[in-house]
């Protein structure tokens, strides 16, 4: 079975299991049978592939050869996501599309303070909770696990000129967050669209890279249902990967990775 199948697969069990639990975001929104069946085909279709995709291709980064790479295609599931929101939100014909995707006028002193705390408290909770998982890992085997090295396209990012990483950040920041954040949370609530949002970062391929965004997505999950807003939650996602990518990883690529691997 091909990747793609297997992700629909996956999909449409995703789906099943949402509805079996009360979750059909496609029926409650819609009226009509046409729009209710055109919906959850939206749904199962963004679900396969920004989800599930990436699960199918677990570790699979590690078989990229980063020269190859086209930068725009790096933002391909990007447009995808906010292909999907434009759609799902023309189907609905109701409301500004800010409101559809919880983003309010006004008080923006107390947002902005709000996703840069909850961005700066989510980094440091990320780096215990990461530190805590491959420090037991490293008790219970004697050793870190070899697929917590940095994969060649990790490295390649990180070595990115500034203004591609602050491109792959604002992308990341905003369409991720309104997608898992202003569509999905609401839908099937904090854990289910935390535990997605993890699995739409396994094609890396690394296990405590994969703890990471679990805490992330949690913390900023949170915020959101404290705030209602997602403002916060694109700061705070910003924070979070412009760390990352401009400080942490060139950092540790420089420090630990292998010989002619950045």
């Amino acid at each position: 079975m091909s990747q793609l199948r297997l992700a629909l697969l996956f999909s449409l069990v995703c789906v099943t299991a949402l509805a079996a639990i009360g979750r059909r975001p496609y029926v409650d929104e819609f009226h009509g049978r046409l729009r209710q069946m055109l919906a959850a085909c939206l749904l199962t279709g963004i679900l396969a592939l920004a989800v599930f995709f990436p699960v199918t291709s677990f570790g699979k980064a590690e078989d990229i050869d980063p020269s190859t790479i086209w930068f725009p295609s790096l933002l391909t599931g990007h447009v995808i996501l906010a292909g999907f929101l434009l759609l799902w939100w023309r189907l609905r014909r109701d409301g500004a599309f800010a409101a559809f995707l919880h983003l309010a006028g006004g008080g923006w002193g107390s947002k902005i303070r709000e996703g840069v705390s909850t961005g700066c408290v989510g980094w440091l909770l990320t780096v215990v909770f990461t530190g805590l998982a491959a420090g037991l890992f490293a008790l219970a085997h004697g050793q870190l696990s070899p697929s917590s090295e940095f994969s060649p396209l990790i490295a390649w990012m990180a070595e990115l000129p500034l203004l591609k990483r602050l491109t792959i950040i604002v992308a990341a920041m905003t369409v991720e967050e309104a997608f898992f954040r202003g569509f999905m949370q609401p839908r099937v609530g904090l854990l289910v669209s935390s535990v997605l949002f993890t699995l739409s970062h396994f094609s890396y391929g690394m296990p405590f890279m994969i703890v990471g965004v679990f805490t992330i997505s949690l913390i900023i999950g949170r915020a959101f249902e404290r705030t209602g807003d997602l403002l916060p939650c694109v700061i705070a996602h910003g924070i979070f990967d412009a760390v990352q990518l401009l400080v942490i990883l060139p950092w540790a690529v420089r420090a630990w990775a292998p010989a002619g691997v950045s």
